[in-house]
């Protein structure tokens, strides 16, 4: 989702799995991130959860990047750690910058795809209560009713809100991505330097913006991402004048 790191090498303690025939590889990061960034919850139980619905939501999102690498032709395979993770793959025959800019959208848009699928569980759920039906009276007074809820609700949230976010156009993310291929069409040193202009102006306002909020842990991710841009402008730049 957000490939904020590069990749930080196997351990001993990586869970390895396929899914779909993709490998897919979890750092012990990604779950040490994943509890620290749900530790303010006030049960464990919950706490559990939300590092379950983090997996999935991340998860979902690596494999819409790389089933559509994989349709291309080219063979992918799935990291996750850190913030995120990323979809891996070794572009042959056949690369284009279209291809290119529908590979990043397919992320999101499989995040997309799966607040829907909850979005409609849970208004499925709400209308069985509304109409008095027994099965939903029954799942929500259940103990783990509460459970449920607090899922829904962060399954919505991760892959919407989040969803949307990494959509903006900084690099790294998937709509920095897509704007470096729309900036760059060319291979100019230009179009470069351009798109990670655009990446260090939006990061700084999504800075703001989650400071804002009080969100101040989003607030320092975004005001990296405007450093590193703005480091990558400077690189393009100094490429350029040569």
């Amino acid at each position: 989702m957000m490939q904020l790191l590069g990749d930080p090498g196997t351990t001993q303690y990586d869970l390895r799995f396929s899914v779909l025939g993709i490998p897919v590889r979890v750092h012990p990061l990604f779950w040490l991130i994943g509890l620290l960034l749900g530790s303010a919850r006030p049960e464990l139980s919950l706490v559990t959860i939300w590092v379950g619905c983090l997996f999935v939501s991340i998860l979902v999102h690596e494999l819409g990047h790389a089933l559509v690498a994989r349709s291309y032709g080219w063979h992918p395979d799935i990291v996750l750690h850190g913030f995120g993770g990323f979809a891996r793959y070794s572009p042959g025959h056949g690369y284009t910058r279209k291809r290119a800019i529908w590979i990043a959208f397919a992320g999101p848009l499989a995040g997309f795809g799966l607040y829907a699928i909850v979005l409609c569980v849970d208004l499925w759920i709400r209308a069985g209560l509304v109409e008095d039906q027994a099965w939903a009276k029954t799942l929500m007074s259940s103990s783990a009713a509460g459970g449920i809820v607090f899922a829904i609700l962060q399954l919505k949230f991760i892959n919407l809100f989040w969803g949307l976010v990494n959509l903006m156009p900084v690099f790294p993310l998937d709509g920095g991505k897509i704007c470096f291929e729309l900036c760059n069409g060319r291979g100019s040193y230009s179009g470069q330097s351009r798109a990670y202009q655009i990446g260090m102006m939006a990061a700084g306002l999504m800075a703001l913006y989650f400071a804002n909020l009080q969100m101040y842990l989003a607030a320092l991710m975004f005001g990296s991402l405007a450093y590193q841009n703005y480091q990558f402008y400077t690189q393009a730049k100094r490429g350029y004048q040569q």
